[in-house]
């Protein structure tokens, strides 16, 4: 059992843990956060994984342990001797328990305590990000603020050229333009300060009077609300949530709180109760099932472990449910799903004598028929084409065992990545009340991301079992023995993973984009948010390509502008020199925008000159595309319309360092899948004839290399230390070269 388990939990940790991690990654690296809060926030997640981790472990280890033995006829040679049931069961009982005393600790201490730290270290992050709010280049949103800086620096924290759109409280709105500034913030206040100030005031749509206030100022300062004071707030307070507590806050508040959180104190703590010995449950269950196998081996392992996972977790989630709404008592509902499983493990046990058994038809080949077939290329016979002989007996034998290797480990790992998803968003759903149907389409909508993030560790796993056994069964041997060499016995691999690589690319450029903007959206309702829209809605705003111009707008369904405005600066692009408004506006070609019913607003000196017409034309306008409102996380875009959306971005003078290497990380993945296959087939043949075991160690290792450099090689390219294309490919290259090595080890 020992090897199993530990391969089960390095595996499961890994997946899991990439899994949180990119869910964080896109707004860590975006927001360009320090390291500590970045390195903080994975080890804050670490014992979330874990208690997920463990018991699976201990449940896939143990079943596949005991579903070995019984596919190998040593269950009943030990029966034979006369060795009891109760024997066999006993040290699968004692591991079961060790390692429900580490998640018992882990959810009574480590668990909330790290999900306190998740709290607080996201919230120092959001302080961290307001320190400098602004990016150059780039329009940045604060409450009843718009801001633009056209020059800037961002470690020194000044900007230059500043243009600020604010809408007050008795409903005017003003525009500051400025030389320079900057934000000081001190404690959980921060203040505006600008030099060479005009300030200009516009009065409402409602007010009659059009009166129009021009000041200037040598230096302004003034409050402005980033959000600092409440975060402040929150991290000085103490969490009341009782989902973060410990077992002696919980023990407090089930004592001395109120009914309402009396019971959801109790509810909490049977439920982490029940949650810690799910590793002895599963180790009983695990004993029960596998001393029942007689056929299949590890395969039928595997499948019995994934059923009782989606059995005992959903039975979980729904005692839960029960109990959070009052159905039934807090103490019975959370131990729903630990009850069903002993009882079940019972029964199989107390009905160990009935002749039933779980087996799988699975195909055992011996080496004469390995021999048969391949010797069938050089019988030319009608399976084969060509002077390769491809595709003969052992090409179709090959390539059903990858592509069913394939197909059971993808639904494994999407199944415990949807699982695990659930229990994450399970506080939130319950809270908010949200509908299964909702749940079920956040999930649908999920599948694209989760195949395009697990093909690349499928395909080595599928690969390595695949090869391995073909190894250890001694069919390469046969295979060389008909003058065939192992690079023609990895061509099914090879081709096998540039159909997968293809279907990759397909799912990532046509099909990811849209899901991702519904699953954002659907997870955000689940959550209790506002749900985030397919485009921006509401007011946009827009800066011209040599930032002299401003447009503000809503942008229609027909492709024309609804109540647009034109802010115009003078020679210098430093102060506000006209402003333009009118009802709508339209294209008479790809550079000229025709306003109409205008109202002109010229600033001679202090004063405001305003004249009105039918129409104002606007020569040297950027195209239309370049005004419909746009989406810009690299995982809602297409690697073309990333592509476009990155030359606009630089014709504006924004950092585009992080986009440009999301735009390569985008070209490279699906090939990622083809150096996976590259890497794992010689390792698999090298080690395989020493057990199947070490062939999978060896795809966890490799799995959480390329994971770790490719993060790394991301970060440099973030920050401009290397180029996009370095950052975006080198890891590819490297593990593409220690796959060449690998292949020119292996005997042929």
């Amino acid at each position: 059992m020992a090897p199993y388990i530990v391969l089960a939990l390095l595996m499961l940790t890994a997946v899991l843990f990439a899994q949180q991690a990119s869910r964080l990654a896109e707004v860590l690296i975006y927001t360009d956060l320090p390291v500590s809060i970045v390195g903080g926030i994975g080890a804050a997640l670490l014992p979330g994984v874990l208690v997920f981790s463990i018991p699976l472990a201990t449940l896939a280890g143990i079943i596949i342990g005991f579903s070995r033995m019984g596919s190998d006829s040593e269950v009943v040679a030990m029966r034979s001797a006369g060795v009891g049931s109760w024997t066999m069961i006993w040290p699968a009982l004692v591991v079961g328990l060790v390692l429900t005393g580490a998640t018992t600790y882990l959810h009574l201490r480590e668990a909330p305590r790290a999900a306190r730290d998740l709290e607080r270290i996201a919230l120092q992050g959001a302080l961290a990000k307001l320190d400098q709010p602004v990016e150059p280049r780039t329009f940045s949103t604060l409450p009843r603020y718009v801001i633009y800086v056209r020059d800037g620096d961002k470690v020194l924290g000044t900007w230059g050229r500043v243009f600020i759109f604010a809408q007050q409280a008795d409903g005017k709105d003003k525009v500051f333009t400025a030389r320079s500034g900057r934000i000081d913030s001190s404690g959980d206040v921060s203040e505006l300060v600008l030099s060479d100030v005009l300030a200009t005031t516009f009065p409402g749509a409602d007010q009659r009077e059009k009166q129009y206030v021009v000041e200037r100022f040598n230096q302004l300062r003034f409050s402005i609300n980033t959000g600092r004071a409440d975060i402040v707030q929150r991290l000085n307070q103490r969490d009341t949530n009782a989902d973060s507590m410990d077992w002696s806050d919980l023990g407090g508040r089930a004592a001395a709180g109120t009914p309402v959180q009396q019971r959801e104190a109790i509810r909490i703590l049977n439920r982490r109760a029940a949650l810690a010995t799910a590793p002895f449950v599963f180790s009983l269950v695990a004993v029960a099932l596998g001393l029942r196998v007689r056929r299949g081996g590890r395969s039928v392992g595997m499948l019995l472990t994934l059923l009782v996972v989606i059995v005992y977790y959903l039975l979980s989630l729904l005692g839960e449910s029960l109990a959070r709404v009052g159905t039934v008592s807090p103490y019975i509902g959370p131990w729903l799903a630990t009850v069903f499983i002993v009882g079940f493990s019972l029964i199989l046990l107390l009905l160990n004598r009935v002749p039933f058994s779980f087996s799988a038809s699975l195909p055992k080949r011996s080496a004469s028929s390995a021999e048969n077939a391949v010797a069938a290329p050089q019988r030319r016979s009608p399976f084969g084409i060509g002077t390769l002989g491809f595709p003969n007996l052992m090409d179709a034998t090959l390539l059903r065992s990858l592509a069913l290797s394939f197909v059971v480990c993808f639904i494994a790992l999407a199944s415990i990545f949807n699982i695990f998803t659930l229990f994450e968003l399970w506080r939130f759903i319950a809270v908010t009340q949200a509908s299964a149907g909702l749940v079920a389409r956040y999930l649908l909508f999920l599948l694209p991301l989760i195949t395009v993030e697990l093909f690349p560790a499928t395909m080595l796993i599928s690969v390595l079992v695949t090869y391995a056994l073909l190894a250890k069964r001694h069919e390469a041997i046969a295979w060389w023995a008909s003058g065939q060499s192992v690079y023609r016995l990895m061509l099914p691999g090879i081709l096998f993973a540039l159909a997968m690589a293809f279907g990759s690319w397909l799912v990532q450029e046509y099909v990811m984009p849209g899901t991702n903007l519904r699953q954002d959206a659907l997870r955000a309702r689940i959550r209790g948010g506002e749900a985030r829209a397919i485009t921006r809605t509401g007011r946009q705003w827009l800066a011209s390509t040599d930032t002299g111009r401003f447009y503000s707008y809503e942008f229609a369904g027909d492709g024309s502008l609804i109540e647009p405005a034109v802010y115009e600066l003078d020679a210098d692009a430093v102060h506000l020199a006209q402003v333009v408004t009118g009802k709508s506006a339209t294209w008479m070609d790809q550079s000229h925008l025709k306003i109409n019913d205008t109202e002109t607003l010229a600033l001679k000196g202090m004063e405001v000159e305003s004249r009105h017409a039918p129409e104002t034309v606007f020569a040297g306008v950027d195209s239309p595309a370049v005004f419909k409102p746009t989406i810009d996380k690299p995982s809602q875009l297409s690697a073309k319309d990333l592509k476009a959306y990155l030359r606009a971005a630089r014709q504006r003078g924004m950092e585009v360092s992080a986009l440009a290497v999301a735009l390569q990380r985008k070209y490279a993945g699906p090939f990622s899948i083809v150096i996976m296959a590259i890497i794992g087939m010689p390792l698999a043949v090298s080690f395989g004839r020493k057990g199947t075991i070490i062939a999978l160690c060896a795809a966890v290792v490799v799995s959480v290399a390329y994971w770790a450099v490719g993060g790394g090689f991301q970060q440099l390219g973030n920050h401009g230390l290397l180029r996009p294309s370095v950052a975006g490919w080198s890891p590819l290259l490297i593990f593409a070269a220690a796959g060449t090595y690998f292949l020119s080890r292996v005997r042929t």
